[in-house]
């Protein structure tokens, strides 16, 4: 049925060609020519765009992740073929929606299907090794490293039944991601793991303008630390404040994106710069070799940089998972006049959402204001809300969870607080000499 390692050749778009592209993707790539037979004869195609659209279509919905494909129309014998080049990459690919369904390689000159756990098992092992998120390091695994990352997932609205053992199996669910790894009697990270962990080196960074201008006064800068998860967490109260004016919650999908996609092999942080007219989310990295901007509006799907992060990610809730993020941020504004820009930088991404309604313009200089104390600003909190846990001060004053224990310990002592409850569970209350000024 092929005429080489690297080629196949079809006469039209069949409904199990996907079978074919998920072989090459994963092995080393190759070209299938649609529009000719297996003995190289060319028949052509009546019509090779609706035809190009039935194969992207076919491999979003039948193919996981979406396969990296250049699809071009040639004219041979004075008719229009295909030509499909498919992209080997890193990545595992299979039947959409299944864990190890339908896993082809290429077997000299023909696709293979892998039918025992066992060759899947070799397969998967063998792809993953060089994988960035996947590779393990020599941090030894300890659980006072990860309670931020447990204070979020329980801070969640609705806790997946993976992680409904957290506090008694913290071990296994972090496995379960591939965020530790067993290694000679002890469990040590992965790349994943020291990204959620407290001690992780990434950081992130919020801004806010008054302004249109980066000259503009800037009220607000905020660097964040600690686990990926909290400094998610901070950015999305920060922009709490502002979603009103964007599309439902797209700025939350383009944040959890930064984070999601970014390169963590690369130097620099996942940055927010909120200005009067509009929001830019900066992401480090740029998108996988083989996609571009325009391929994915086509429909072709991103294919994740890092995919246990990403299904971390969907489990928590923070993202639907269905990949066409960058499709549904452009619809988002198809009836607005100014539109979303995306731009790929040297070494980042970044995405400029222009906010709906128009910003009344004003000559008035912006008032400058004595920025408040940290006890100034929890007991203002507490004067408007009554009462307060250790992650909603942690969220108002953007430091981490051990700076607020410390911090709300000294108001406690100098009887301006009140704490009452349990460590997870305690709650803050202004002090009865306080409430009566």
């Amino acid at each position: 049925m092929v005429s080489g390692l690297n080629i196949e050749y079809k006469d039209k778009v069949t409904n199990k060609l996907y079978r074919e592209v998920i072989a090459f993707a994963n092995g080393s790539g190759g070209t299938i020519k649609i529009g000719m037979t297996d003995s190289k004869s060319v028949v052509g195609l009546e019509s090779p765009l609706a035809d190009e659209n039935a194969l992207y279509d076919q491999l979003s919905k039948m193919v996981e992740p979406m396969p990296l494909i250049e699809v071009n129309q040639e004219h041979l014998d004075g008719q229009v073929i295909l030509d499909v080049k498919v992209k080997a990459t890193e990545h595992v690919y299979r039947k959409r929606d299944t864990l190890f369904e339908e896993i082809y390689i290429r077997y000299g000159s023909k696709k293979r299907l892998l039918r025992t756990p066992e060759e899947v098992h070799r397969f998967i092992r063998m792809r993953q090794l060089d994988e960035t998120e996947n590779a393990q390091t020599n941090t030894v695994f300890n659980a006072e490293d990860f309670t931020e990352f447990v204070d979020f997932v329980q801070a969640q609205p609705t806790i997946k039944a993976s992680f409904a053992n957290i506090n008694e199996d913290l071990e296994g669910v972090l496995a379960s991601y591939n965020a530790i790894r067993w290694n000679n009697g002890e469990f040590v990270l992965t790349q994943l793991g020291t990204w959620l962990a407290n001690s992780s080196q990434t950081r992130a960074v919020l801004l806010q303008y008054s302004g249109d201008r980066s000259t503009s006064f800037c009220q607000q800068a905020s660097d964040f630390s600690g686990s990926i998860v909290t400094q998610l967490s901070r950015i999305m109260a920060i922009l709490k404040t502002v979603q009103s004016v964007y599309p439902n919650d797209l700025i939350q999908q383009c944040v959890v994106n930064a984070f999601t996609h970014r390169d963590y092999s690369l130097q620099g942080d996942v940055s927010v710069v909120i200005f009067a007219n509009r929001v830019e989310v900066t992401s480090p990295g740029t998108l996988v070799e083989g996609l571009s901007i325009e391929s994915v509006k086509k429909g072709a799907r991103i294919v994740r940089r890092n995919p246990l992060l990403h299904a971390l990610f969907v489990d928590l809730g923070l993202t639907d998972g269905r990949g066409d993020g960058l499709r549904r941020v452009m619809d988002s504004y198809k009836d607005g006049d100014d539109k979303p820009k995306i731009s790929i930088q040297k070494d980042s991404i970044v995405i400029k959402l222009p906010r709906l309604e128009k910003v009344e313009k004003t000559t008035s200089e912006p008032k400058i204001h004595k920025e408040m104390t940290h006890e100034e600003a929890i007991m203002t909190h507490l004067v408007k809300h009554k009462k307060a846990k250790n992650i909603d001060i942690q969220q108002i004053l953007g430091v981490s969870p051990s700076r607020v224990t410390q911090i709300v310990r000294e108001m406690v002592s100098k009887d301006l607080l009140v704490a009452t409850g349990e460590r997870k569970g305690r709650m803050y209350t202004l002090s009865a000499i306080n409430q009566e000024e």
